[in-house]
């Protein structure tokens, strides 16, 4: 696995990197794309990496739990919060939801995406 870094940029700065990638790109020149998940403030990243989030990717990532319903009774917590958590978690990147056959039909099991995260602040 690998680490996920997470920048803090002022949103005029990242939409100027956006434009000046997307320009060189229809320029025809070779371009790197901007990759990552940034925020504008750690106030965001708090609202998305709360505490309890971290505890479901940190789970996900070292218990590699069957399902979703295993992962919440893991976390003792009900199934609709750690959902929601998962599917937000998934949504940025750092878990996925892979499809799988369960005891009673099709369940999707929780993936650790990445084994790590990294807090920038550029």
């Amino acid at each position: 696995m690998k680490a996920m870094r997470i920048e803090i940029k002022p949103k005029a700065e990242l939409e100027a990197e956006s434009l000046a990638v997307a320009k060189a790109f229809d320029r025809g020149k070779r371009v790197k794309a901007i990759s990552g998940t940034y925020f504008e403030s750690m106030q965001a990243v708090r609202k998305y990496l709360t505490d309890k989030r971290l505890e479901v990717w940190r789970t996900i990532r070292d218990q590699k739990p069957a399902s979703i319903s295993a992962l919440a009774k893991i976390l003792k917590r009900d199934f609709k919060s750690i959902h929601s958590d998962v599917m937000l978690l998934e949504a940025i990147g750092i878990v996925k939801l892979k499809k799988c056959k369960g005891q009673r039909g099709d369940v999707q099991m929780p993936v650790a995406l990445v084994s790590e995260l990294i807090l920038s602040v550029a």
